[in-house]
């Protein structure tokens, strides 16, 4: 290859892009396939020192020191879910309650409004009233249809979450056998890979590896301090706004924040909008202004967070979460800062080049 400074920088960024370009495909199209094997191998990862503890104070197997740990974790994990399921009946059973009677109070709001509506349109200009009276009129029915668009509006939202529950246990089942599998046989599936791997690339691979955990761990200490930011601001919302079980319930949303997918959205939003249908304006009002805080603080402190925790400029690390939302939501944009330095970590790898 000739000695030419521009040529190679072009050749870079050609690398550079295709490295992207298969980086996209890989995560648009192969990652839904694989993500509950690749939570698996992080959750063995995250569960390993458990795991160590066990064998050497009680002398266990570790077949059972794994099968312990993914049960306590299980346990853990249907406890939340079945806290959000037992808050979202509570609610819905709420506004069903309150239902007819915010459904009985329309026909009287209709009439005032239209008596409203009929002194305004008498003001008009004549040529303006024919067109405001007809808008008015398709107002009107829209207006008269909105008790069955609510229902059926209502009852999808029901069929859907019912539709998504077996996927959802099948992912959560799929994952924690994972996890189990991995975890009671990872040193026979470490020497196993060490194997498949030529021996010149053992140090390398080694010096990668202590480097992606070092960024996985920094990356989980910036979630852990914005979780527990968002935990104390949801704290301070649920007791001023007189919310039963506060802290239980703060903690719920702030670990529901935490995860890649979701969001405190995921959960203030649609009981914000319950709260509204059932007649609590006061409580509808709260917990959108709590989201909006939340959101706000978590987009300030988010990019400085996880640059200093992962070593990354704020800017790049705001560059890359802007980038993964694009592409890939929500949780793109959490996951994108850590995709980023991983792959920094693997690129010094294969240059044999200690970072």
């Amino acid at each position: 290859m000739p000695e030419n400074k521009h040529l190679r920088f072009l050749l870079r960024v050609l690398y550079a892009a295709l490295g992207l370009i298969g980086l996209w495909l890989a995560l648009r199209f192969v990652l839904p396939w694989l993500l509950p094997f690749l939570l698996a191998f992080a959750l063995a990862a995250a569960l390993e020192p458990a795991v160590r503890f066990l064998k050497a104070r009680w002398k266990l197997a570790r077949s059972l020191s794994s099968a312990l740990c993914v049960l306590v974790l299980s346990a853990a994990l249907c406890g939340l879910l079945g806290l959000l399921a037992w808050r979202a009946w509570y609610e819905a059973g709420l506004l069903l309650e309150r239902l007819p009677t915010l459904l009985s109070g329309l026909p009287a709001l209709g009439t005032r409004l239209e008596d409203w509506l009929y002194r305004f349109t008498v003001a008009l200009p004549v040529p303006l009233q024919v067109l405001f009276q007809n808008t008015l009129e398709d107002l009107l029915k829209q207006g008269a249809a909105l008790p069955d668009q609510l229902y059926d509006w209502l009852s999808g939202i029901a069929l859907k979450a019912a539709a998504t529950l077996p996927n959802i246990f099948l992912f959560l089942f799929t994952t924690l056998l994972s996890t189990y599998f991995i975890s009671a046989g990872r040193p026979a599936l470490l020497h196993h890979l060490e194997r498949l791997v030529p021996e010149r690339w053992h140090l390398r691979l080694q010096d990668g590896g202590m480097q992606i955990r070092e960024t996985l761990i920094n990356w989980l200490k910036a979630q852990g301090l914005l979780m527990a930011i968002t935990f104390a601001e949801l704290t301070a919302g649920f007791l001023i706004l007189q919310i039963d079980l506060a802290l239980l319930l703060a903690a719920v949303v702030a670990i529901v924040d935490a995860l890649p997918v979701f969001g405190t959205g995921t959960v203030l939003i649609p009981w914000s909008l319950l709260a509204f249908l059932s007649g609590d304006r006061r409580l509808a009002l709260g917990l959108l202004i709590l989201y909006a805080c939340i959101t706000l603080v978590r987009n300030i402190l988010e990019p400085r967070l996880v640059g200093q925790q992962l070593g990354l400029h704020p800017l790049l690390a705001l560059m890359a979460m802007y980038i993964g939302f694009q592409a890939f939501g929500v949780a793109g944009m959490i996951l994108a800062p850590l995709a980023a330095v991983a792959g920094k970590g693997i690129w010094d790898c294969i240059r044999g080049r200690r970072t």
